[in-house]
């Protein structure tokens, strides 16, 4: 693994995402990250046992995220990231969730590809997403999700408005929160390339959460590239989605009250088909059978895929 400094750095935080771990890190590893840095929080299915063993292998680095009484599990998760491992020395950073795949549309798709569009007066690259349905799939299954999910939503829907960004010099910024790095330490405006191309500037008198958390409908492009956002998959892996709870949200015993039905409804509104991700797909398979040659990883994968069948079956359809 390259050490610091690195050039691009991806970082995470994840609970309960067992099956879908080993696509995500050999996704992300393909597209040209230097490093890659996850934490995990309160898992039940050999989520974190999966990443110790990425870490052992050195594919990445885990950091257990044991989570306060509220606290916001994601934040938490990238506070201690930050301190145990030297991101601010990047000259890129990202956040992903397990259900998020950048996808580069400039060049060969590698992540370089798309921070050598950014001027010197570029600090940070926000990316609409593009949010995909359910369908076909009806239930969970094992297997890479990249290529069965394929039916996206309308691009001007709500759900691609969130913004995820890659930032530049991210000691300058005194948090790391899910979507953006925020509060910045030196009251200054920050230039911003969108995903369709064009720059402008942020308001130093707003906070950088209310500019860089949600674009505007009207503007949502995925021209430079976007991340792909598998948010529904199947309704017995949406099911325990809706279970685990939040991760940008303070823990508490109060249910789930943003993965409803409402939001299957709204969300699994198959439009059109983009399969441009599979440009990735044989260097992704590769990378995945390189990994599952090492016993520990293979085996925490199987067990993995066990627990989390076991989870989400009451909930088959």
């Amino acid at each position: 693994m390259t050490a610091f400094p690195a050039r691009h750095v991806l970082i995470s935080n994840m609970k309960n995402e067992g099956p879908f771990v080993l696509e995500w890190v050999a996704h992300h590893l393909v597209l040209g990250f230097d490093q890659i840095i996850v934490a995990s929080n309160d898992c039940s299915d050999g989520t974190d046992r999966l990443l110790a063993g990425l870490a052992d292998a050195g594919f990445i680095a885990h950091v257990p995220n044991e989570v306060k009484p509220g606290e916001i599990p994601q934040h938490a998760g990238y506070a201690k990231i930050r301190k145990r491992h030297d991101v601010d020395s990047a000259d890129w950073l990202m956040m992903l969730d397990a259900d998020e795949f950048l996808n580069v549309h400039l060049g060969a798709g590698q992540v370089s590809d798309l921070t050598a569009r950014a001027e010197p007066e570029v600090d940070v690259i926000a990316l609409n997403g593009m949010f995909f349905a359910a369908e076909p799939e009806v239930n969970w299954r094992k297997g890479p999700i990249c290529p069965r999910f394929q039916m996206r939503l309308p691009i001007k829907h709500e759900a691609n408005i969130a913004l995820k960004t890659l930032t530049r010099a991210p000691a300058r910024f005194r948090e790391i929160h899910n979507h953006s790095l925020v509060n910045l330490r030196e009251k200054a405006p920050l230039g911003v390339l969108w995903g369709d191309g064009t720059q402008t500037q942020t308001d130093p008198e707003l906070p950088l959460w209310k500019q860089l958390r949600n674009g505007k409908i009207h503007a949502v492009s995925h021209r430079l590239a976007q991340y792909n956002h598998y948010g529904l998959k199947t309704w017995d892996s949406f099911m325990q989605r809706r279970l685990r709870g939040r991760g940008a949200v303070a823990q508490t015993t109060e249910a789930n009250a943003r993965h409803t039905d409402a939001y299957w409804q709204s969300r699994n509104q198959p439009e059109a088909r983009d399969d441009s991700i599979l440009r990735y797909g044989a260097a992704v398979r590769a990378q995945m059978d390189l990994m599952l040659q090492t016993d520990k990883i293979a085996r925490r994968q199987r067990r993995a895929e066990k627990l989390y069948a076991e989870m989400v079956a009451p909930y088959r359809r």
